[in-house]
């Protein structure tokens, strides 16, 4: 028997293995893992590996998985847009706002007597469906010296940040959010 021949038959098993995983993680991410006790010593060892060197996200071939996707903020309520604040720390310019134009904003702002941001900026409160969520009223320059007035909120957090995408049993494409903290 050639070596290639005995190369191919020894990495079939491992091969399977790692699919076999792959669908038992694609499997309990997908419902409720922490509360499904078969669904530990998988999941455990996927936290465990995550922190290895050269790392890869099991995937699932039936169903043709993903690796796993991050994204931690929802969506911003409509008609607002994700901002990314200028920081000093690099690497840490992510969306965690959501701004829109004052004059897009359709109602008022309460600013009442606040003014508590360190640079002097107005804070508030506005309503957004059936919450009240704090409000920050930001002015930026643009040419010939105009400003644009902008209402800054913080951009909620998921608490399912990661996704996986596959195939369901009708080849349809799917996302299913999971969130892997340890029961």
């Amino acid at each position: 028997m050639g070596a290639a021949a005995i190369a191919g038959a020894g990495s079939v098993p491992s091969q399977a293995f790692a699919s076999e995983w792959g669908c038992q993680v694609l499997l309990c991410l997908s419902g409720d893992w922490q509360g499904t006790p078969s669904c530990h010593p998988p999941i455990d060892r996927l936290i465990d590996a995550m922190g290895l060197p050269g790392f890869s996200w099991p995937t699932c071939p039936q169903a043709n998985s993903s690796g796993a996707g991050y994204d931690p903020y929802e969506a911003c309520p409509q008609g607002w847009m994700p901002y990314a604040p200028a920081s000093d720390r690099p690497g840490q310019g992510q969306a965690s706002i959501c701004r829109i134009a004052a004059g897009n904003l359709g109602q008022p702002a309460n600013f009442g007597a606040r003014h508590g941001q360190a640079d002097g900026s107005p804070t508030g409160t506005i309503r957004l469906g059936d919450r009240t969520v704090p409000v920050q009223l930001t002015h930026v320059g643009a040419h010939n010296d105009r400003t644009t007035t902008y209402y800054d909120i913080q951009r909620p957090r998921r608490a399912k940040p990661y996704y996986i995408d596959y195939d369901d049993a009708n080849g349809l494409r799917q996302r299913t959010w999971f969130n892997l903290s340890r029961p």
